[in-house]
């Protein structure tokens, strides 16, 4: 199966560095799904690294995922980064994989996003504009990677995505916290390293704005 991200120019017309994206390749049946971003716990109790009630399991991953900032719905997601001669395609999977595969693209974006900020020196007056530029991008990648999580949480409370479902897709993929956490450490020590503003993750618990005011885009291109 092919997934192609909508594409949206940037204002100076460049192209994205998640060009990859555009054929991203994928077994159409769920026998044969694996993924490369397996993390080291082999439950999902061990890789968000707490003991969760059963009967509590699918609420607690669904509020994990869920943007405070944001109010993303599961079509928005899935419209995203699904082209339209793939919907037949995506239509065919279950539930779960359909998940696994968000999961798996937004752990990408999430990749993509903590290497661009690891390129950054840390020990410079100030920013060139390239340095800019990737810290930039960084962030779109962050903000495409939280859409798509935030998309899962509202397919879990709309009833499109089960408990078990959730449950399941989050155990095949592996999900690790570790793959956040790295990002806003990247994304921290830049800030911090140029003055630079930035919202953390959730940050509206710590503001007074009220969700979805002035909340950005999922930008693909």
């Amino acid at each position: 199966m092919t997934y192609e991200l909508d594409s949206t120019p940037t204002a100076d017309g460049s192209q994205a560095r998640d060009e990859s994206h555009a054929d991203h390749d994928h077994d159409e049946s769920d026998a044969g799904c694996t993924t490369e971003h397996s993390a080291a716990g082999s439950s999902l109790e061990e890789s968000l690294g707490v003991t969760i009630p059963d009967d509590h399991v699918g609420a607690f991953v669904a509020q994990a995922f869920e943007d405070v900032e944001r109010s993303t719905e599961w079509p928005e997601a899935v419209d995203a980064v699904v082209a339209d001669d793939a919907r037949d395609a995506w239509q065919s999977l279950s539930t779960r994989k359909q998940v696994v595969e968000l999961l798996t693209i937004a752990d990408e974006f999430d990749e993509q996003a903590t290497a661009l900020l690891e390129e950054i020196p840390l020990d410079r007056g100030g920013l060139d504009d390239d340095r800019r530029e990737r810290f930039e991008e960084a962030k779109r990648l962050r903000r495409n990677a939280d859409i798509l999580r935030d998309g899962i949480a509202a397919g879990y409370a709309e009833g499109r995505v089960s408990d078990d479902e959730l449950v399941a897709a989050v155990e095949a993929f592996e999900f690790d916290t570790a793959v956040i956490a790295e990002r806003e450490d990247a994304l921290d020590a830049v800030a911090n390293a140029y003055d630079l503003e930035f919202r953390p993750y959730g940050g509206t618990l710590m503001t007074e704005r009220d969700p979805d005011d002035d909340a950005e885009e999922f930008e693909a291109w």
